[in-house]
């Protein structure tokens, strides 16, 4: 499916993390959604990887929380295990085989009351977003954007009853076919019902949508590079914000009304974690303070802070939105939780400073959130477990960079290229959460991001250009990605995580663990 413009500044989470704990949340929803029963027993199959790292992103308790039929903002996910146990739900946690599937997978295993077993296969592809593979061990893509009819049977379905669906896919395991029909609305009662009746089916579920933000309707992949945007806008005279909306008018279906209601919505909660981060937190592990937000917003009115001006008010708000984010707060990931303090105190930050409305910051996250559709499009993954921090905080202050160029200028030009300044300037930033949480070295990442961003946007807007042009700066990001070591992304083995401190926080933290 193509990303809406609200994966990118969005979604709206519980943290710490938008792979490990909102992804998860929504593959244990979309498992809720296909099981359709009450679980009294369900077991977690990790990717390898996540061994030293699901426990302080809460990656088990999204799962278990998104089974029992908890959604990714839903507070209740901090205590998942406990509501699920409290229900008399057993829970347990294993992994993988060693390279056989995707970095961030998660194979759940669903025992019901009435007997059934129903086995989900689905990965966390970045910023929230995520895939379901396998239902039963039969390959399928079941979009979490769209409804869907999911149905076991003893012989196949006859193909004249899906008129009107978007897409039919069948497969058979060992004991039956299980089929997936797509539809971009609910599907007719009728239609449910005739199927439902039908002898060779054994048993049928309506799944409804996990995303808010409407089917993707749209197969070509629009706005797939930065020139072809700049393009539109010079062709329609129109600003990069306009063809942000167009382009999640003609993705969604949606009307422009919606989309910029939704947009509302987003910044609203962006608004709520700053004024939660200048409260200061108490962190997950408590490896840093939970009040590094609070000091440097106290540094400053004291006069204490050498650069002054703008950007250190910034980087304050950004601090102290990660530290939400670590306390399992509900924030806005953009387009990650490990980068979610960029976005929210550079904006919050130019708008105090210069008066801008809020539906005038709303646009300047239009244009964020499409430079992340090109980065998408051009196969940029923003997980920190498949192409490191270059991916979090690189994207996120890239996209800042873009959005508050956009506040100052309409010239695609310099918003563009206000994104490949700053996106060149973190190219091979590593992913090295020390024993697992994210706290170090994330928290103070998102400081080096806002800083870069207002940096680049100043050099665009003062004129200067990347000598080498945005997409390609963006492709240059996918190789990197591509070529960094596992060891640097997100495997706690690497970097800062292999350091003797975090050698023995990390030792510390698994005989904590081991004694529960």
């Amino acid at each position: 499916m193509s990303v809406s413009v609200f994966e990118i500044v969005g979604p709206i989470m519980i943290g710490p993390s938008s792979s490990h704990t909102a992804g998860m949340a929504r593959i244990g929803m979309m498992t809720h959604r296909i099981v359709g029963e009450n679980p009294v027993d369900i077991h977690l199959d990790l990717s390898p990887k996540m061994r030293t790292t699901y426990s302080g992103h809460r990656t088990d308790a999204a799962l278990f929380g998104g089974v029992i039929g908890l959604t990714e903002s839903d507070p209740d996910i901090r205590r998942a295990i406990d509501l699920a146990h409290e229900r008399g739900v057993k829970t347990s946690v294993g992994f993988l085989e060693s390279g056989k599937y995707p970095e961030n997978t998660a194979l759940l295993t669903v025992k019901c009351e009435n007997g059934e077993t129903v086995k989900v296969l689905g990965t966390s592809v970045g910023g929230g977003s995520i895939a379901i593979s396998e239902v039963d061990g039969v390959k399928m893509n079941v979009n979490a954007d769209a409804w869907h009819l999911v149905i076991w049977s003893s012989s196949e379905i006859p193909s004249d009853m899906w008129e009107g669906s978007v897409s039919v896919q069948v497969g058979k395991n060992e004991r039956e076919y299980i089929s997936c029909i797509s539809f971009a609305d609910q599907p007719d009662t009728e239609l449910t019902e005739k199927i439902a009746g039908l002898l060779q089916v054994r048993r049928m579920k309506t799944v409804a949508p996990v995303l808010p933000y409407g089917m993707t309707r749209i197969s070509e992949k629009l706005c797939s590079s930065c020139e072809e945007v700049c393009k539109k806008a010079a062709e329609k005279a129109c600003s990069l914000t306009e063809i942000a909306i167009e382009y999640e008018m003609k993705r969604s279906g949606h009307t422009r009304e919606q989309i910029r209601e939704q947009m509302k919505k987003h910044l609203e909660q962006i608004k709520k974690s700053v004024v939660e981060g200048e409260k200061g937190n108490q962190m997950l592990y408590g490896l840093t303070s939970g009040h590094d937000g609070p000091r440097m917003l106290k540094a400053i009115e004291d006069g204490k802070t050498v650069s002054g001006g703008i950007v250190p008010k910034a980087v304050a708000r950004a601090l102290g939105v990660m530290e939400y984010n670590g306390a399992m707060g509900c924030i806005v990931a953009a387009p990650t939780a490990g980068s979610s303090g960029i976005v929210p105190g550079s904006m919050v930050t130019v708008q105090q400073e210069y008066g801008f409305s809020d539906e005038k910051i709303e646009d300047a996250l239009f244009v964020a959130s499409l430079m992340g559709v090109v980065m998408e499009n051009r196969d940029v993954s923003f997980s920190g477990s498949v192409g490191g921090c270059q991916g979090e905080v690189g994207v996120s202050s890239a996209i800042t960079a873009a959005a508050i160029a956009s506040l100052f200028t309409d010239d695609p030009e310099a918003i563009t290229h206000a994104m490949a300044i700053c996106l060149k300037n973190l190219l091979g930033l590593v992913c090295d959460p020390i024993a697992g949480p994210i706290e170090v070295p994330c928290i103070k990442r998102n400081a080096v991001g806002v800083a870069n961003a207002f940096t680049s946007a100043d050099m665009a807007l003062a004129g200067i250009r990347s000598y080498i042009p945005p997409d390609e700066v963006i492709d240059a990001l996918v190789d990197v990605e591509k070529r960094l070591p596992s060891e640097l992304r997100c495997a706690t083995t690497g970097g800062l995580a292999c350091t003797a401190t975090a050698c023995r926080l990390r030792e510390k933290l698994e005989k904590k663990s081991n004694k529960k």
